[in-house]
């Protein structure tokens, strides 16, 4: 039985040679011929983008799945920036899918256990990490800016008490009239006590 489970699960795994050309790759008829292999599933990167790769498979009715491969000739025939490229790849190795780099020989199977997959994961993780660094610091305030500062509040009760109304004062200062009255009610309550 596991002999047949096995053959079965072979016959289904297809494998997607993705082509795409840049002025520092081989020509798409060189990475074919270098490539390609009996039954591969050809996509050209003029048509799909190497991101929205699963997407149109699965449009096209060959839907990646655990076991399936996706072939690259070498990383110079991917122009996407480093980052997304180690994301994309998490992405499919955490489905069961491999990634095979022809031109440098290399395989990165789905397996948690293997030192590349490990690494991907890692340098993914790290990104992710000094992206959250740079993006939300610790000292960073939480919410939206004031629009309106506490060192303004007698300047602007100084305009109402003149007898400027409510809307032109909010109009003057750039803000809604409701941000105004907000501001007014607060401050009067934090004076009442």
């Amino acid at each position: 039985m596991p002999a047949t489970t096995t053959k079965r699960a072979s016959q289904l795994a297809k494998t997607v040679l993705f082509l795409a050309e840049t002025n520092r790759s081989p020509t798409i008829e060189e990475q074919r011929a270098l490539c390609e292999h009996a039954g591969d599933l050809l996509v050209d990167a003029g048509t799909v983008s190497f991101l929205d790769l699963p997407k149109a498979l699965a449009r096209a009715g060959h839907r990646l799945e655990r076991g399936d491969k996706i072939k690259i000739y070498d990383l110079a025939c991917l122009p996407i920036n480093t980052m997304t490229l180690v994301r994309m790849m998490v992405k499919v190795l955490r489905q069961g899918i491999a990634v095979e780099f022809c031109a440098p020989k290399i395989v990165i199977q789905p397996d948690a256990e293997t030192d590349l997959f490990r690494l991907v994961g890692m340098l993914d993780q790290h990104w992710r990490r000094i992206h959250g660094m740079k993006t939300h610091s610790p000292d960073a305030k939480v919410g939206r800016k004031a629009l309106l500062s506490d060192d303004q509040f007698p300047a602007i009760q100084a305009m109402i008490d003149g007898g400027a109304t409510v809307s032109a004062v909010a109009k003057e200062l750039g803000v809604g009239r409701t941000t105004l009255f907000d501001f007014l009610q607060r401050h009067r309550a934090a004076s009442d006590n």
